[in-house]
């Protein structure tokens, strides 16, 4: 089964709200590596983000008879992890993290040799600094639209926002990172 496919399917969702194990199961592999993801732009650290998206993916266990079916099951979730990454946010029980595992790992990328790996580690490190600089309203938004692809109506949905609402918070958002990344442009 592929995301888009048979994932809100209502026989599928008929098997969540029923309690299969292997529904849930086959919802986790489906959407893990993206709630994964989303967590880790919100968070900037591995650890935190594995432990929210696992946290996610708890909370959807446990209220699937909540779930209307208005949304899609991946935006449902998004909007319950970034709920989590924003709480998590405000609440100060941050852990500090290295990254610097994965910035070698990155750094090795031998297309376009030594320097341009370089170059590519260094704006790439740059904007994920620009985005966890984002104040929390903004980031959630930039994260969701720009580096997971859901559409504003999406956003609004799940973030329980008005459509203009996201519209104006991802305005701000980019000319706000724009402004923190004009010494990368040409």
């Amino acid at each position: 089964m592929r995301e888009g496919d048979t994932a809100d399917a209502p026989e599928f969702l008929a098997r969540l709200r029923a309690g299969d194990a292997g529904a849930f199961e086959q919802l986790v592999t489906l959407h893990q590596h993206r709630v994964f993801g989303v967590a880790f732009r919100m968070l900037g650290n591995a650890a935190e983000a594995e432990e929210m998206a696992q946290e996610a993916f708890m909370r959807a266990h446990r209220s699937l008879s909540e779930f209307r079916g208005d949304a899609k099951l991946s935006t449902w979730l998004y909007a319950i992890v970034s709920r989590l990454c924003l709480s998590r946010l405000a609440s100060g029980e941050r852990r500090a993290g290295r990254q610097g595992e994965e910035t070698l790992l990155r750094l090795s990328d031998p297309q376009g040799g030594p320097d341009a790996s370089v170059e590519r580690a260094e704006l790439e490190a740059a904007l994920h600094r620009a985005i966890a600089e984002l104040p929390e309203d903004r980031r959630a938004v930039v994260i969701l639209r720009d580096l997971q692809g859901l559409s504003y109506e999406e956003i609004a949905e799940a973030l329980d926002l008005e459509l203009n609402t996201v519209r104006s918070r991802l305005h701000r958002a980019r000319l706000d990172l724009k402004e923190k990344m004009e010494r990368f442009l040409p």
